[in-house]
């Protein structure tokens, strides 16, 4: 499947329409491998650092824990409304493969208690405040979302995006774009229920991400990306 940077910054962009208005760089670079065994100890204190040349970009296994993830997870499934997007693809018209929505200040659809709940949570941990939240619904495996990177982050570094992962574990890959001349392997990481990443500074400038297709997996997961306008 070619490479499509826009698809996924289409989305934020919609979303942002609907919605009218000291941090350590780390050592060293993960390499191609599943991170989640290496991340056992680590916690909001200590998150894994993924990326630390050139990008930032945390992992903090578990920032929800169970009975918190699965309150939010069924809130959004029963109060979200869900938009199915298409995209023209090589002359045709094609559904993405995957649903979303925006909650959050100004939108059409606003927050939830839970999601309040865990948006002060994330805020206390960064702080930092954010507006709204665009949300991604993969319905099982064969949902995804290409190789791209957020170009609202790109264009103003000081943004962060917290994006927290809930239902069935999926596998979120990082890069370097061609045209960073970083010569880094790709990154892949689990993200299973509760799980946090956050990306800042000039990750987005220099690397990009998905979630690739993965038919085995017959569950849902929700991701959710706290952003600010």
């Amino acid at each position: 499947m070619p490479t499509i940077s826009s698809a996924s910054a289409n989305d934020v962009r919609i979303a942002a329409a609907e919605c009218p208005e000291e941090w350590d760089p780390g050592e060293s670079n993960a390499r191609s491998r599943t991170m989640r065994q290496l991340a056992l100890f680590a916690s909001a204190a200590h998150p894994t650092v993924l990326i630390g040349d050139r990008g930032d970009v945390r992992y903090i296994p578990g920032f929800l824990d169970r009975a918190a993830a699965a309150e939010l997870f069924s809130e959004l499934q029963r109060s979200t409304t869900w938009r199915a997007d298409s995209r023209m693809m090589y002359g045709r018209r094609v559904l993405v493969p995957r649903e979303t929505a925006a909650r959050g200040d100004g939108c059409p659809q606003t927050w939830s208690p839970a999601l309040l709940r865990t948006r002060s949570a994330i805020e206390a941990y960064l702080k930092m405040a954010f507006d709204y939240v665009f949300i991604n619904r993969y319905r099982n495996g064969n949902d995804s979302v290409a190789w791209h990177h957020d170009d609202d982050a790109h264009e103003v570094p000081q943004r962060v995006i917290a994006s927290l992962s809930l239902g069935a574990t999926r596998t979120f890959e990082l890069r370097p774009l061609r045209a960073s001349g970083l010569n880094h392997q790709k990154i892949s990481v689990d993200l299973a229920d509760g799980d946090l990443i956050v990306m800042r500074g000039a990750t987005q400038r220099n690397y990009e991400h998905r979630i690739p297709k993965e038919p085995r997996i017959a569950g849902e997961r929700i991701n959710l990306t706290f952003r600010q306008h």
